[in-house]
């Protein structure tokens, strides 16, 4: 009974928390109408996501839950792209988690369904989050100027505020993980649905005068049953997490052009996934990959 109401406290604290943060964006986004304000009103923004990041990882710590994290340590303070695999929701609160205290909050490409949804539209505008529509070949056969109109986008919304600490985070399979999609997606990966390339591709050329590194993070839960609610009542007893600095291949970091291009960044992405289906599998059989540290 005790657990039960501590892990409904836990719930309670973090949905008031986000309803509260929420809630101070949406007070402070008026500004950014207006010229002279419009990085006073990002800064604020930014900070109360900060803020409301750094609660999470808190209240992380009063979950009974061991963390393996392996690999390299990412710098709080850099502006990066993240790659990761993709199970839950709870793979956002993850990588904020190897992210450390005091980081940016990270940015998603999100769907522009999302919009609809009261509040999250309007933190994901004052936040600058990239909000991709993701025409079809029919909707840009029928009207080409659409072909673009996401890049071009993306790219305006995320080169604002140079000056300013961005982490972009690309799920690369395009949705969470489950067996009936790996069945329809006819996925070579034990562990993985087959990544997407223009997520990542687009981000890289959006970055790419400012980006300060690339990490592959890894995600694995051994035995657990995903969603927040679990994570929350202490029912997913171990996270398994591997970060690793990649290096892009000379050539590949703009905007491709050219079929050989395309052909060998998605092989570059293929080969990524390749390890990272490997790694998962020895994640889930117990044997991670170096040291490990327990925040």
């Amino acid at each position: 009974m005790a657990k039960s109401m501590l892990s409904i406290l836990r719930l309670f604290l973090l949905a008031v928390a986000t309803f509260l943060g929420g809630l101070l964006i949406t007070l402070v986004s008026p500004l950014k109408l207006i010229p002279s304000t419009r990085t006073l009103s990002y800064r604020l923004a930014a900070r109360i996501a900060r803020t409301w990041g750094d609660f999470m990882r808190w209240l992380l710590t009063t979950v009974p839950m061991e963390y393996v994290v392996t690999g390299d340590e990412i710098n709080p303070e850099g502006t990066y792209l993240i790659i990761a695999n993709h199970q839950s929701w709870i793979d956002i609160m993850m990588v904020m988690v190897v992210l450390g205290k005091g980081t940016t909050l990270p940015r998603f490409f999100m769907k522009w369904e999302l919009l609809y949804v009261p509040v999250i539209n309007i933190c994901a505008w004052a936040l600058n989050f990239p909000i991709m529509r993701r025409y079809t070949q029919e909707d840009i056969k029928n009207r080409p100027d659409l072909k673009n109109r996401d890049f071009e986008h993306a790219h305006e919304v995320l080169s604002r505020n140079p000056d300013q600490a961005c982490v972009i985070v690309n799920y690369a399979e395009g949705t969470r993980f489950t067996p009936e999609k790996h069945k329809k997606n006819r996925s070579p990966y034990q562990h993985l649905l087959k990544p997407k390339v223009g997520g990542p591709q687009l981000a890289l050329h959006c970055l790419r005068d400012r980006l300060d590194g690339i990490f592959d993070i890894t995600l694995a839960y051994p035995g657990a049953r995903l969603s927040v609610w679990h994570l929350l009542a202490g029912h997913v007893p171990k996270a398994m997490i591997h970060v690793e600095r990649i290096e892009i291949p000379e050539g590949l970091e703009g905007k491709l052009e050219t079929l050989a291009e395309l052909k060998a960044f998605r092989a570059w992405m293929n080969s990524i996934w390749a390890k990272k289906d490997a790694r998962i599998d020895r994640m889930l059989n117990g044997t991670p990959e170096g040291d490990h540290t327990s925040p």
